[in-house]
């Protein structure tokens, strides 16, 4: 039976890793559907942060890995020709873009196919990743309005299918695109479910925690604002930071606070993790800290639930109702006596308690692998778009 094609425009693609969530969802949804559809990837020839092009891998051919074929572009990636190239040759059955704001990867295709240069006839999906949360919208909100607006007089995302990962998502889309935006609601896939790699864990000393802050480090993350709650917190804190530095002068800021932690609150830089040591990772730790101002989804989340690892996180996530799972807290940002509070309880929890939320945050993270229907939902979505072509 042929396999419908989509083609996928994704701002990072392996062999690299230090892009994240988008990433981390475009590889599980391969990894569940990659025998119901024929995956293209068109993306940017090196990784996150990266001044030098992958090693071995040429632009403006297709290339294979791990048995998808990949579309890489070279600098300047906004070019029309190498981006026309790669949809002709794939011929898809839709185009999946996975950022609605990224210029080279979804503006310049969205532009050409105004213009003619590409199908109209092909159908077209739009995943915003988060970048119409509230928290995303207040970052350069100037230059956003101001790109929202020529969008619309443009009619740049007219007749697209928008994907949201949940219903304040959708709710966002209609409210940037108008209440007739066609869109679907299917949430981000987990990973397939595996060993939670939890070998690493201490036991818990009362008094003292362990915290882990593993993302982005960049203003949506808020590394700074939990950097500012620990210096209200008591209890004798560690906290190691991995994750890459996307913005120089935020990392700054961040360092400057660090500096300014009190005795009993220590923080230290440790680098990036790859992805097959992230939970292994997780799994050495109290609990994860991330009061992110928005996630759609928040891969790094569920990575530490299945890791056994309890989460601190704002109340901008999917992931809500922990406490009374005992599998962590998701607080508001605005009250931030409340993370507070929540660090000091985890902190003076004992080994036995611990043990418990531990196993809590394990269930749910299991649970939510096992659900089935979060596939079926993202099948029926290709399948829904892949068969107006």
């Amino acid at each position: 039976m042929h396999r419908k094609k989509i083609l996928c425009f994704t701002s990072w693609y392996l062999p690299g890793f230090r892009s994240g969530g988008p990433l981390r969802s475009l590889l599980h949804m391969q990894e569940w559907l990659g025998h119901d559809f024929e995956f293209g990837i068109v993306s940017r020839n090196r990784d996150a942060g990266d001044a030098t092009p992958y090693e071995g891998l040429a632009s403006g051919t297709w290339q294979n890995q791990r048995g998808v074929r990949v579309w890489y572009l070279d600098k300047p990636y906004w070019l029309a020709g190498p981006i026309r190239s790669a949809i002709g040759s794939f011929r898809p059955d839709a185009l999946y873009f996975h950022s609605s704001v990224d210029f080279a990867l979804t503006i310049v295709p969205l532009v050409l196919r105004r213009l003619g240069l590409i199908s109209r006839a092909i159908p077209v999906l739009v995943a915003p990743r988060g970048e119409f949360s509230p928290g995303a919208r207040s970052l350069k909100p100037m230059k956003k309005k101001v790109y929202f607006l020529a969008a619309r007089v443009l009619g740049l995302y007219r007749d697209v299918t928008w994907h949201a990962t949940k219903e304040e998502e959708a709710a966002q889309v209609r409210s940037l695109w108008g209440v007739g935006a066609r869109l679907v609601v299917a949430p981000n896939l987990p990973g397939r479910l595996s060993a939670g790699g939890t070998n690493l864990r201490q036991a818990k000393v009362p008094g003292k925690l362990r915290l882990v802050f593993l993302s982005r480090i960049c203003p949506m993350k808020n590394l700074h604002g939990a950097l500012e709650i620990l210096r209200g917190v008591t209890a004798d804190v560690c906290l190691d930071i991995h994750g890459i530095q996307e913005d120089p002068d935020y990392w700054a800021s961040c360092l400057a606070l660090i500096d300014k932690l009190p005795g009993n609150i220590t923080a230290t830089y440790k680098g990036v993790v790859e992805p097959d040591s992230v939970i292994p990772t997780l799994s050495g730790y109290d609990a994860l800290l991330l009061l992110t101002l928005g996630e759609n989804f928040g891969h790094v989340i569920h990575e530490a639930l299945l890791a056994g690892c309890p989460v601190l996180i704002s109340d901008q996530t999917p992931w809500h109702g922990l406490a009374v799972e005992h599998a962590g807290f998701d607080v508001p940002l605005d009250r931030p006596d409340q993370s507070r509070e929540a660090i000091e309880r985890l902190a003076a929890m004992d080994d036995p308690e611990h043990r418990r939320w531990s196993a809590s945050a394990r269930a749910w993270g299991e649970r939510y692998s096992r659900d089935t229907e979060l596939v079926d939902r993202t099948r029926a979505m290709l399948a829904t778009a892949a068969g107006h072509a």
